[in-house]
């Protein structure tokens, strides 16, 4: 080893030597020297430092380094971490954070005018009274999130404490324009104006920041008054002096603490041991060498929805900040939300509704309890780094090429992968063959996007069916039923596969099962079937698709909630891009999905007269709609016909709280 350390060293020291330009004898003696002096010390490395690495390391009392210390020492690593959106999670409102368009122009939602601008570098929003006039100014001090849409955090200087208020205005960064929040989240448009008004010290800190420290000044007082049976506003009435080891979520958020790895790692002789020797340093966490449920935890103390463990320590959690270190259990510190973890008393229904029928997650933000129920973690050993990687790959889902292919399983099923259409009877170059397609399908929520499952599971129609959930088989086939699907998995994969005794949304079981998802009554069924539509790789080509697709989504943008209003116009615009209608492109791409009710009536006038003008004069010539679709033969749809699955909608409330 210490002939290893030598010659690492002799690169170094020799063209130092040389510069000197001292005679070759003695330049030689020098450098002879100082190897040896540097071979000892390198063979005496291990008896020094044994000890050190040797003495396990409590991370839960490490100072914390901030990521720019990690740079001297890894700058590869520092790079491809400062490229990512962890890291732009949480900043500064500053002219290169910023993407909104503080431009001056009014911004109006639900009879409100705002006017974002720009002054001094820094950022504001005037709320205007009916008159025009400024009724209150709002200055913007910090952003959150830079990927999908950006949302702004503002102080209130006169309130004497440090607070950061989300205002209800977003950057939709992919539209390029203002949105309202209730376009964002699950709702409908009953909500008022503030109602998605929150406090970034008692939520958005905690997974948007690295060691969160929320610094409640008056928990116990709320508490108390609370108990006393007084209303408490704990968004407008709790007072924070927050701190956080550094804005977003930087390098210690998975390495933990880094404070003594930096400092005992200020010794090169420490260094070069650990390099040449391979060993964990003790002082800093390497998710790659943890077990993979350690290692899974890194990813869940912000991927898993949870609550304190024990609940009496959420009063730590609002002063001091959730204990939980990476590496460390994370069940120890909090529980993980489940469908059987109990809501508030005024909304004991909460958690419930943030799950399918059986169990497994349907919104985003709880990817940790999805790998954790499926086979490949209990019975093998995936973990989240097994797909993602913290240091490559495409900034957006951190994961490399060859990851998105089957490749991504083939190390377990490599029999499976080598002969993929002996699997699953379908073209092996199509969707029908992707692995992720069919045991990862598309059928999470996030905000204004559909992601895929993190419960890796076989598809099965009949258990979808009756637990309302969408199905990998009938995302794809669009055209077709529970039933059909149902039909065919036994045929393929044994009587194992059993006939669904009907529909959880009440749904007609024979109808295609976009029909009952799309036009039903429970949001996230119709917000994953509203983007489901749009998709290109069916089996279906472009003109069968849109001889149903089109009416259906045309209903889809009357649905009371804006963000289906949202997913069913981009599928809308998909759609009728591949077809070539481009006056219909033209009309959707005009609808806004959070204008006031006569516009969009008006909007939506146009594009139903558009689509009308299509199949009348200059379309393709379209098939007939498959029948249970109530898309009449004039593809327009039968609203009489239909009338009973859109009146599911109206039988029962089912709003779900996205907890973010």
């Amino acid at each position: 080893m210490a002939r290893a350390i030598a010659a690492r060293n002799r690169a170094c020291y020799d063209p130092w030597m040389a510069r000197l330009r001292l005679p070759g004898s003695l330049a030689a003696r020098i450098a002879v020297g100082a190897l040896a002096v540097v071979a000892s010390a390198a063979a005496a490395a291990p008896l020094l430092f044994s000890k050190d690495l040797a003495t396990p390391f409590r991370h839960r009392e490490a100072p914390w380094a901030r990521s720019g210390t990690c740079e001297s020492c890894h700058p590869d690593h520092f790079a491809s971490w400062h490229r990512t959106f962890h890291r732009t999670m949480t900043q500064e409102a500053t002219p290169s954070s910023v993407q909104g368009a503080f431009d001056g122009q009014v911004v109006r939602y639900f009879g409100i005018s705002a006017r974002p601008y720009q002054k001094d570098g820094q950022f504001f929003i005037d709320y205007l009274t009916t008159e025009g006039g400024v009724s209150k100014t709002l200055h913007v001090t910090r952003t959150v999130g830079s990927h999908r849409y950006q949302q702004y955090l503002a102080d209130n200087p006169g309130d004497g404490c440090d607070n950061y208020y989300r205002i209800p205005l977003v950057w939709h960064i992919g539209e390029k324009r203002w949105i309202h929040l209730n376009g964002a989240f699950l709702s409908d448009d009953s909500k008022n104006y503030n109602a998605y008004l929150a406090l970034w010290n008692q939520n958005c800190i905690f997974c948007h920041n690295t060691s969160p420290r929320p610094g409640s000044l008056n928990y116990d007082e709320l508490q108390a008054r609370a108990r006393r049976g007084e209303r408490v506003s704990w968004e407008f009435d709790g007072k924070y002096e927050s701190k956080v080891a550094e804005l977003g979520i930087s390098c210690e958020s998975c390495h933990g603490p880094g404070g003594e790895h930096t400092a005992r790692n200020r010794n090169p002789l420490r260094r070069y041991l650990l390099h040449v020797t391979g060993r964990a340093d003790p002082t800093i966490v390497n998710p790659d060498r943890l077990d993979k449920e350690r290692s899974v935890d890194v990813c869940g103390q912000c991927h898993g929805q949870r609550l304190a463990n024990p609940p009496g320590s959420i009063r730590d959690w609002m002063h001091t900040g959730p204990v939980y270190r990476a590496g460390e259990k994370l069940t120890d510190s909090v529980t993980p939300m489940h469908a059987e973890t109990p809501g508030p008393p005024w909304n004991p229904g909460l958690v419930k509704k943030r799950f399918w029928g059986d169990g497994t997650p349907r919104l985003s933000a709880y990817e940790y309890q999805g790998i954790r129920m499926s086979a490949c973690y209990e019975k093998g050993a995936l973990t989240c780094t097994s797909c993602h990687t913290m240091h490559g790959g495409d900034v957006a889902g951190q994961i490399e090429p060859a990851m998105r292919t089957n490749e991504a399983c083939r190390s377990c099923h490599a029999r499976i992968v080598s002969d993929v259409a002996a699997h699953t009877h379908h073209d092996p170059a199509g969707s029908g063959s992707s692995c992720y397609e069919c045991h990862m399908p598309r059928a999470v929520y996030g905000i204004l996007a559909i992601h895929r499952s993190h419960h890796i599971e076989n598809p099965d129609p009949a258990r979808d069916a009756e637990s309302g959930r969408p199905n990998a088989c009938t995302n794809c086939h669009l055209d077709r039923s529970a039933a059909w699907a149902a039909e065919a998995t036994r045929k393929w994969w044994g009587e194992k596969y059993r006939l669904p005794g009907g529909r959880a949304d009440g749904g007609p079981l024979e109808a295609p099962s976009l029909v009952s998802e799309l036009l039903g009554r429970d949001p996230v069924p119709r917000a994953v079937a509203a983007r489901m539509a749009g998709r290109r790789d069916s089996p279906l080509n472009v003109e069968a698709r849109a001889a149903f697709v089109v009416p259906l989504l045309l209903e889809a943008l009357r649905d009371d909630y804006p963000t289906i209003r949202f997913l069913a116009r981009q599928s809308l615009i998909d759609v009728a891009t591949e077809a070539g209608a481009a006056p219909l492109v033209e009309s959707a791409r005009a609808f806004d999905y959070i204008a006031d009710p006569p516009a969009r009536t008006a909007a939506l006038a146009t594009i139903e007269s558009r689509w009308t003008d299509f199949t009348r004069e200059g379309g393709r010539a379209l098939p007939p709609p498959p029948a249970g679709t109530f898309v009449g033969p004039d593809h327009q749809l039968d609203r009489d016909a239909a009338a009973s699955v859109v009146a599911l909608r109206l039988t029962a409330s089912k709003e779900i709280d996205v907890g973010e």
